[in-house]
């Protein structure tokens, strides 16, 4: 496990994912980022890549080419180097490799930074396409983040606020995990909190792909501010399992979503895909704010 910490935060990585482990206040030791456990979900912050959500039958075409992927990629189970360790900065690097091209028939590199700044984690994508042809993606962050004094008996277990202060547009989550063909709104109170109850997600998955989203923050039972995601992508994914009953909740932004059901078209033809050229890098960054 890899530490890291400026004297206000302190978190831990593991190099496996190069996943976040643990997110504190030095002075107030509460876990904020979810420890993980198999009776809701044992993961705690996996990066997606180089798909997010599920492919059909677990299987994309490339060039023509069939290649088994499932969901959310494989980034998060593959063993990350160290290749930075400053003060308030650590960063991680995957190459591709045999274990890779099993997968994914492209040569990359992925890189993960980690940046401490006073209250504010940003944690930075660069992918370097070191292959000779255009390489689409996807790629997504996954946190999970607790509810304070948690119970399940609670009819109420925090609160969500957005920069929109209109509903947010969802798409659908069909059966099995892949998007329907139809959207529905998720109605936003006056005082812009959306309350988490233990019916909050029994429609899956919040997926709000209108790109208006930016900044998400995560509220007590009380309203107060826990912690804030700023992103610029297109895609804020919202979840908790259990319909909702779950100790946590996870705020994902997201370049890219899961397939049309029945979707057996090339994966640079699913939604929301990027691309970076040979020999170029693509890169983007999301902030944690611990309030």
């Amino acid at each position: 496990m890899e530490y890291l910490s400026n004297g206000i935060l302190e978190i831990e990585i593991s190099p496996l994912g190069a996943e976040l482990q643990r997110i504190r206040r030095v002075t107030a030791p509460w876990e904020y980022l979810w420890q993980g456990d198999a009776a809701y979900w044992n993961r705690r912050s996996p990066i997606l890549f180089p798909n997010v959500g599920k492919v059909w039958n677990s299987q994309v075409i490339v060039d023509g080419q069939p290649c088994e992927l499932h969901q959310h990629g494989f980034a998060r189970d593959m063993p990350f180097k160290k290749i930075i360790d400053e003060d308030r900065h650590m960063a991680f690097l995957l190459r591709s490799n045999e274990t890779t091209h099993e997968f994914w028939p492209f040569d990359f590199e992925l890189r993960i930074d980690y940046t401490l700044l006073r209250n504010t984690i940003t944690v930075g994508w660069s992918l370097t396409n070191c292959d000779t042809r255009t390489m689409p993606f996807q790629i997504g962050a996954h946190p999970g983040f607790n509810y304070p004094h948690y119970s399940a008996d609670d009819d109420l277990h925090g609160y969500l606020s957005f920069n929109v202060s209109d509903a947010l547009v969802s798409t659908a989550i069909a059966t099995g995990g892949y998007a329907g063909k139809e959207t529905f709104e998720v109605p936003l109170p006056e005082d812009g909190l959306l309350p988490l109850t233990n019916d909050t997600f029994a429609c899956d998955t919040i997926v709000d792909a209108t790109g208006r989203i930016n900044r998400i923050t995560l509220h007590d039972k009380n309203a107060k501010p826990l912690v804030t995601i700023c992103h610029s992508m297109p895609i804020t994914a919202l979840w908790s399992p259990c319909n909702g009953r779950a100790p946590f909740v996870c705020i994902e932004p997201w370049h890219g979503r899961c397939d049309d059901a029945g979707f057996e078209g090339e994966f640079l033809r699913r939604p929301f895909i990027e691309q970076v050229a040979p020999g170029q890098t693509w890169n983007t960054n999301y902030e944690m704010i611990i309030e």
